[in-house]
């Protein structure tokens, strides 16, 4: 019974959490998965495929747009969202917005070149990720079309679109907040030799994109509506927006889910099959759903809603275990045999 019960609860948290939780869902946005982190899911919204620069250009305008200030430490623990930051210029307490390196990230991430839903370093560590994956090199890129990251390690990092130049404004550039903004006060500043000059690669800009709208959802309330969660699966996010300005997890739905009931026959580390009523037997995979199958034992009887994720595999988002086999350990001994009453005159041999 207590792994019935178990099982139960796994997938009533699954389903009910979320309308249990007090603050009301604030909108609901689909998309397919493009980051599973530890805490946090990146959603990404259907949109055209263009080319590199064009992307990088309309996630620059998109910034620019927001008229988000100049806060330290902005922009840092996920990127392309506004945050409170640090302790530094811009700080309150409770204005979100982004510093240097944080909108540089930002419109880096929009446009695919920085890690969905990952976190950012300063200004040279930005530098250090994307030239130890291969997209830059030292020096200016070649004219017209190129693009191009100014870094005064540890001071200052701004970057250049098509000859335009964007990053944090120090008020005179567009933005009086300080914030990210397409700059008109740099051109002077990026031939200073204080800054090092670097250019995203020839084959990088060559790339089309999808450029669609990247939402990422925090998952530490709701930790079980991710399980198994995998990119480039399409998804429904119902989410609630927090005091912080992130986004908490709410539901999560998936495109052609499904339902199979029926009977544990077979686990092991990666896999569970499952034999239903009218015999057909399937296999689906469970390294990234361990807490689902935990306790689960062949016998059982489960109902599993489940996805086939981009691999073809089947990836279970919910377990319920419905029966349990009976113990089968040794039987209750049984009553040993009456003892045969003794001959007359007793026992044999025995004196009369």
């Amino acid at each position: 019974m207590k792994r019935l019960a178990i099982g139960l609860c796994v997938l009533a948290c699954a389903l009910s959490a979320p309308a249990a939780h007090a603050v009301p869902l604030t909108g609901t946005i689909t998309g397919r998965i493009t980051n599973v982190g530890s805490s946090t899911l990146t959603v990404q919204t259907a949109g055209p495929r263009i080319g590199e620069v064009n992307a990088l250009t309309r996630a620059a305008d998109a910034l620019a747009a927001g008229d988000y200030p100049y806060v330290w430490g902005g922009g840092h623990p996920l990127a392309g969202v506004a945050s409170v930051g640090v302790r530094g210029p811009g700080y309150n307490g409770h204005r979100r917005g982004f510093d240097c390196s944080g909108s540089i990230a930002a419109v880096l991430s929009a446009a695919g070149l920085w890690p969905a839903g990952s976190g950012v370093p300063g200004d040279y560590g930005v530098i250090q990720y994307l030239a130890r994956n291969g997209l830059i090199s030292r020096g200016p890129g070649p004219a017209p079309t190129s693009v191009n990251l100014y870094d005064d390690p540890g001071v200052h990092i701004f970057m250049s679109i098509d000859g335009r130049y964007f990053g944090t404004s120090d008020g005179g550039g567009g933005n009086s907040q300080g914030g990210p903004t397409w700059l008109d006060d740099s051109a002077a500043l990026s031939a200073s030799h204080a800054y090092r000059r670097w250019h995203f690669q020839p084959w990088v800009l060559r790339n089309r994109v999808i450029y669609g709208h990247s939402y990422t959802f925090q998952t530490v309330a709701h930790p079980e509506l991710a399980y198994g969660a995998e990119t480039g699966e399409r998804v429904t996010v119902g989410f609630s927006e927090w005091p912080t300005g992130s986004m908490g997890l709410r539901l999560l739905t998936y495109a052609g889910a499904a339902t199979l009931t029926g009977t544990v026959t077979a686990i092991d580390a990666a896999t569970l099959t499952v034999q239903s009523a009218s015999g057909q037997t399937v296999t689906f995979a469970t390294s990234l759903v361990a807490p689902l199958v935990g306790t689960v034992q062949i016998g059982d009887g489960v109902q599993i809603s489940y996805s086939t994720d981009p691999a073809q595999l089947l990836v279970p988002h919910a377990l319920q275990v419905t029966s349990t086999p009976p113990p089968s350990g040794p039987s209750s001994p049984s009553s040993p045999p009456p003892s045969s009453p003794p001959p007359p005159g007793g026992p044999a041999g025995a004196a009369g």
